[in-house]
């Protein structure tokens, strides 16, 4: 890999390896280098191609020596895509130079060093994977990547990124690089800010998610999919205020897939948005149809993920699937998840004030495990606030938790929304959230979510299970709707 580095000057310098050649005589020779270059090398950064850097890789890994081992280093540049709707093209490859003007700072002379499209970035250098210091080499080149700055200065890199060795993880070069990928991938999945090696797992799972993505489409045709009903309780009086629809997946083959491994499959492609349409549309029957039971249910809450809210078109469909379903677009509440007030509060703001138009109530879902502050919070339109489970969880034996809680219940008063604890599962938990003022509460302790029919019985028993938790039975509170009549 010696010889890479003077290639790299060439590419770096290749103005002043042209000019003596600018010489009418000379156009040949020069047209020559010029295709010769651009054969070989990315001609924003002057780094090897994605071809020209595969076969330089595979002819290095044969020269390894035994004992010796390589890391290849996969970086992905992720605000490229915003880089370029901010200052275009211009800005964006002004930062994919930044990058591999680092690069070549940072790595040895005899490193290997790539770009894959716009936003990928390659590095082979010589670290060892079960060394610390090998490993400590890898991350001290990202580190790199994204130092402090003052404000006034170029736009900071964002990257994910992965990292596999050689002969550790693989002795193929293709597979070398493949497995690199995967690793970024995974570190922009979970966020890293740190690199991510390869683990053998991960091509397991990238498996398994293509098949589960190819099922879903079927699943969604097929009427594999359904939805189960959790009620919301007021904490003070025991009364349902309504109840959260969510979604399940029963596979003929595969047995019942949960919501936490087919959602993110779902985000990662157009699915996502039928899911969304499918549970919306079932809801909303479902809740009509209670309506002409006599079951009066104040209000039905249906789950939106980021993705969804990130569509121009979502609060059109949400419009449009309500026009056909007569019900009160107040008895509408969708549950929008933290994440995206704590990525994009003005995408997230606009989203909530549209569906408030339409007349639909609007919560944000699993509050505290993004942070989102009081001064964001009291600019959103919000009707609720759900409190997360990881909040309840022991409440009663963790003061430090209790004093969290009260403080959150407490700004929700002071923003005026209603506060509903998730997860509530034991009577310590319902007694300490009742006594600080938390308005409503679900959870296992009340009910599990279950089909439709099993809700519906569970809103003719519940009159007389109400007492079991405290709550006092009221006449008059249920007697007037048809569902709680005796027999």
């Amino acid at each position: 890999m010696a010889g890479q580095r003077s290639d790299l000057t060439f590419g770096a310098n290749r103005a002043k390896r042209i000019e003596p050649l600018l010489d009418p005589t000379a156009s040949d020779e020069l047209d020559r280098q010029i295709l010769e270059f651009s054969l070989r090398y990315d001609p924003q950064t002057g780094l090897l191609n994605h071809h020209a850097f595969q076969n330089a890789l595979a002819a290095h890994l044969r020269s390894i020596q035994p004992g010796e081992e390589v890391a290849l280093i996969w970086i992905d540049l992720l605000n490229l895509r915003k880089e370029f709707s901010l200052l275009g093209w211009t800005g964006a490859e002004a930062l994919a130079r930044r990058i591999a003007e680092t690069l070549r700072s940072v790595v040895d002379d005899d490193a290997l060093l790539g770009r894959f499209g716009a936003r990928s970035f390659l590095v082979a250098m010589g670290a060892y994977k079960l060394g610390k210091y090998g490993r400590r080499r890898v991350q001290d080149v990202i580190d790199m990547l994204t130092p402090q700055r003052p404000r006034d200065e170029a736009t900071e890199p964002e990257v994910a990124t992965g990292v596999a060795f050689f002969p550790s993880d693989t002795a193929s070069a293709d597979d070398l690089v493949r497995f690199a990928g995967l690793a970024a991938a995974r570190a922009s999945y979970i966020k890293s800010r740190i690199v991510v090696a390869f683990h053998p797992r991960m091509n397991s799972l990238i498996v398994r998610d293509h098949l589960l993505e190819v099922e879903m489409r079927k699943g969604l045709d097929q009427g594999q999919f359904h939805m189960v009903y959790q009620p919301k309780v007021d904490l003070m009086t025991g009364q349902v205020l309504g109840a959260e629809a969510l979604i399940r997946w029963n596979h003929p083959d595969l047995g019942a897939i949960p919501p936490s491994e087919f959602i993110p499959v779902a985000e990662r492609s157009d699915l996502i948005h039928r899911i969304f349409e499918f549970g919306l549309r079932t809801t909303l029957e479902q809740a009509r149809e209670w309506r002409d039971l006599g079951l009066a249910l104040p209000l039905v809450a249906v789950n939106a993920s980021a993705a969804n809210l990130r569509a121009d078109d979502s609060p059109r469909m949400v419009r449009s699937i309500m026009e056909n379903i007569p019900i009160a677009p107040t008895q509408l509440e969708l549950e929008l998840t933290e994440s995206l007030a704590f990525e994009d509060e003005e995408l997230f703001t606009q989203r909530m004030r549209q569906l408030r138009a339409i007349g639909v109530r609007v919560a944000i879902d699993d509050f505290g495990t993004r942070y989102t502050g009081f001064n964001v919070l009291r600019h959103l339109p919000l009707n609720t606030m759900k409190i997360d489970q990881c909040f309840i969880r022991g409440i009663d034996r963790c003061p430090d938790m209790l004093a969290l809680c009260e403080t959150i219940v407490a700004m929700g008063r002071q923003l005026k929304l209603r506060m509903v604890a998730e997860g509530i599962e034991e009577r310590g938990e319902l007694e300490v959230m009742r006594k600080i003022g938390c308005e409503a509460g679900q959870g296992y302790l009340f009910q599990r979510p279950v089909p439709a029919d099993e809700f519906t019985a569970f809103m003719r028993e519940w009159p007389e299970r109400m007492r079991e938790f405290g709550f006092e039975y009221f006449p008059g509170l249920f007697e007037t709707d048809p569902i709680y009549a005796v027999g």
